[in-house]
């Protein structure tokens, strides 16, 4: 569990350094850095859409929409309602995203992230790279299973077994057949 004071030292240099898309955005921090029963229930993370509670906060030069609560992945864009169900459910742990330039750099940053409990290992590696590693796979089997009926080729030759040579060729051309190769 991360400290108030490192919380509140990052919402202070955040409010004082990055700018930010909604000015409400900026409203929200401040409520939360006088109201220490909130605050203790704040816990900074990545991808807090996936959360049942999550404030995704973002800078003017990132992609991602410039404030939103996700409530059980349902998307809020109403500062008004935001700031209620904040401050309504304040006994509610409350995970906060924040995306700005070099975030993956920022000591203070790093200091308040923690682990999100509700991603899976999955949720975790890009789905760039998963579709790489994904890929990566699929070939190697492919070659697995390549090599395999190879080999049950050159075990029938050399055993002089010309039905298991037809059966095994047979096997491996209709394979190449399906892959294209």
């Amino acid at each position: 569990m991360i400290n108030l004071e490192d919380k509140r030292a990052f919402i202070t240099w955040l409010l004082e350094t990055i700018t930010l898309k909604e000015k409400e955005a900026y409203w929200i921090l401040n409520y939360l850095l006088n109201h220490d029963a909130i605050l203790n229930r704040v816990v900074f993370v990545e991808q807090a859409d996936k959360t049942p509670r999550g404030l995704v906060i973002a800078a003017t030069r990132e992609n991602q929409d410039g404030l939103v609560l996700f409530k059980e992945t349902q998307p809020f864009t109403d500062a008004q309602q935001i700031f209620h169900e904040i401050r309504m459910n304040y006994k509610d742990t409350l995970y906060i995203e924040v995306y700005f330039e070099h975030r993956e750099f920022n000591q203070l940053y790093q200091t308040v992230t923690e682990d999100n409990p509700f991603l899976s290992a999955f949720d975790l590696i890009p789905t760039e790279m998963f579709h790489r590693i994904e890929n990566d796979f699929k070939q190697k089997q492919s070659e697995k299973e390549e090599e395999y009926l190879l080999t049950k080729i050159n075990d029938a030759i050399d055993s002089n077994n010309q039905q298991e040579f037809i059966y095994w060729s047979d096997e491996y051309q209709k394979r190449k057949n399906k892959s294209g190769g």
